[in-house]
């Protein structure tokens, strides 16, 4: 469940029902004026008002108050996200062995328990091929345990919650394959347009709204929208590299391709068939990419050039779940904050130092309060977890334009955006709420200091001064040459990695790889759970690979190079592959031959090229001139 602003969702839930305000404020035993301070997010409902308001609202507690580990162990949890994420690779075998144990649990009988089941049946039994009138009773059934009265004609200004929408997007796909493509579409263009209002942040909406707009685009090609697919193939593309790590890139430029076909625009589909072949080739789903130069040939009447790609062998690495690490025995989340900081062998006064006070945590973990959300989040990231596994939140109206502020901070930086960056920072700065907190004044200072660095052509060696006493916010001790002995939060090791960067780009090379080893070997020893881990890890190893290269250390680089590629492939972060590749190429080359190095280059090139215009323009550029200087090569 991902994190909500409370005023807003109970204002939707109820207008869902068609439930007067009046019901709700006599129900609750609370005037008028304060259910509209409530639902105008002037007022924040306290735990046990908005607890009476989901009642009334007639819609489970679990799920929407409480975390899951009220209800069920850790390990439960963790199975749960297991099963979700064997069905997103289509691991049939593995799902279906996991939902077998999930059925036999007796807390999955009632609720929203039983509609993450039949949610999560209904995708089984659609990606096993099972006949329609089998899979869509399921879907209805899972429906009326949080919709009872769901209609699509109703949903534009209608929030999903749960498993609502993994069970209309399957209801769509499973309508579509039987043949009813009217509404099929009817479903995806209502789905597209609700999941679009959810925030940036929206955890449900990252996972989803790419597949959704894939599904409709498959639809349109079918009744023929072709100028509809090219909008929303745009859309996709962008959304999917930004949120997905372009896992869905490929696809989008496949039917981009198709549609300019059908236009009678087909010279324009080839860079878009080249961008699928090249994109699926560093995923490593060579079926798929054999299957484009195919349709290239016989449909587009078009061949071009494999610069040897097609001889690569990445057949042995096939898609995992993210393991999440193991599970403690908890009966909260106060409980499960305490199992995993002593599991971590860290005291309190270890954990907290630098976020909060450890009096401050060690009431967390009694239970005895809720902190606030950025605590607990930068507390469970030093754990190395993900905090949206384990809990859900309704934050304040401040703290919930503040999460959504950084996180397009973030975004903007991830993409250059420097000028947006900087009018969000401005933005983001007048929350007095956001900036009283230790850890979101690291992030308000590690950003200046990315746009400082941003804003001068030349390297000013304050900088490093600068991100040092970012890191002096939380670590107040802090020595770069004490890594190891850290447990770090994302901001911190992205502070690590940006003091790390301006060594190799002033050509300090042996402390820049000194700094890198101590990172990663942090990294790999803390962040048990590799979603978490994943956010930062390949951008380490290609840096350090860089700092090695230039040290001449190539070997060396390559390990570090086939390591984060391996990674990246098998979790299907596919954003940061092409950047690999272009160092496995260009080690490759001053170790041995030109010759052998031109697939990864091309690779290389292929995939920045489908990148450039979500972030990656500069690092077009530069491997551009780089290979053309080193091997002549212009790529058609």
């Amino acid at each position: 469940m991902s994190k909500y602003n409370a005023a807003t969702l109970v204002k939707l839930l109820r207008e869902r029902i068609g439930l007067e305000r009046e019901a709700m404020f006599i129900f609750n035993k609370l005037d008028d004026s304060s259910l509209r301070r409530i639902e105008g997010e002037k007022q924040h409902p306290k735990p046990e008002t908005l607890e009476s308001l989901m009642k009334s609202i007639d819609l489970p507690l679990i799920g929407f108050i409480y975390s899951l580990l009220a209800d069920h162990p850790m390990d439960v949890i963790l199975m749960c996200d297991q099963l979700t994420q064997t069905l997103d690779i289509e691991n049939i075998a593995s799902a279906e062995e996991i939902l077998r144990k999930l059925e036999k649990l007796p807390g999955f009988k009632t609720g929203i328990h039983r509609q993450f089941l039949l949610s999560k049946k209904a995708k089984l039994w659609e990606l096993q091929g099972k006949p329609a009138a089998q899979i869509l009773p399921l879907i209805t059934e899972g429906m009326k345990e949080t919709f009872e009265n769901f209609n699509i004609n109703d949903l534009n200004d209608t929030v999903l919650v749960l498993e609502e929408s993994e069970l209309l997007h399957t209801k769509a796909r499973v309508l579509a394959k039987s043949g009813d493509l009217t509404k099929a579409i009817t479903i995806l263009e209502v789905m597209t347009t609700s999941l679009k209002k959810l925030p940036s942040a929206d955890r449900e909406k990252e996972r989803l709204y790419a597949p959704v707009l894939l599904s409709f685009v498959k639809c349109l090609l079918q009744v023929g929208d072709y100028k509809k697919i090219l909008m929303i193939c745009d859309l996709g593309a962008e959304y999917s590299a930004s949120r997905n790590l372009g896992i869905y890139n490929p696809e989008f430029e496949l039917y981009k391709a198709q549609a300019l076909k059908w236009l009678g625009l087909t010279n324009e589909g080839k860079v878009h068939l080249q961008h699928a072949y090249f994109g699926y080739m560093l995923l490593g789903e060579t079926t798929k990419a054999v299957s484009i130069l195919k349709m290239a040939k016989n449909d587009f009447s078009i061949e071009f050039n494999l610069y040897g790609v097609d001889k690569l062998d990445f057949s042995n690495q096939s898609r995992v779940p993210y393991n999440r690490g193991e599970p403690v025995e908890c009966n909260s989340f106060g409980t499960m904050i305490c199992a995993l900081r002593k599991k971590a062998n860290l005291s309190l006064s270890q954990l907290s130092h630098g976020i909060c006070h450890k009096s401050t945590l060690h009431r967390i973990e009694k239970d005895d309060i809720q902190a606030s959300f950025f605590i607990l989040e930068a507390l469970m990231q030093r754990l190395g977890r993900d905090i949206s596994m384990y809990n859900n939140f309704f934050l304040s109206k401040q703290d919930y334009t503040a999460m959504q502020l950084r996180d397009r901070i973030y975004i903007s930086l991830i993409k250059n955006k420097f000028s947006v960056a900087s009018e969000l920072l401005s933005e983001l700065e007048t929350i007095k709420h956001f900036t009283r907190h230790s850890i979101n004044k690291q992030f308000l200072e590690f950003t200046r200091a990315c746009l400082f660095e941003a804003k001068h052509e030349t390297l000013r060696p304050e900088i490093v001064d600068i991100f040092v006493n970012a890191m002096k916010i939380t670590y107040p001790d802090f020595n770069e040459n004490d890594i190891e002995k850290y447990n770090f939060s994302y901001n911190e090791v992205f502070i690590l990695n940006q003091i790390a960067s301006y060594y190799i780009n002033t050509a300090q090379n042996s402390k820049a790889t000194e700094m890198y080893d101590l990172i990663l070997n942090n990294i790999k020893s803390k962040y048990v759970d590799e979603f978490e881990k994943a956010r930062i890890y390949a951008v380490t190893l290609f840096n350090s690979s860089t700092s090695l290269g230039r040290m001449d250390k190539r070997n060396e680089a390559l390990i570090k190079i086939n390591e984060g590629e391996s990674f990246d492939r098998t979790h299907g972060r596919l954003i940061n592959l092409p950047g690999l590749l272009f160092n496995k190429g260009y080690n490759i080359m001053m170790l041995s031959s030109k010759e052998e190095c031109i697939p990864f280059f091309a690779l290389a090139y292929y995939g920045l090229s489908m990148f450039s215009k979500h972030g990656k323009s500069k690092h077009f550029a530069a491997a551009s001139e780089s290979i053309k200087k080193h091997t002549q090569i212009l790529f058609d």
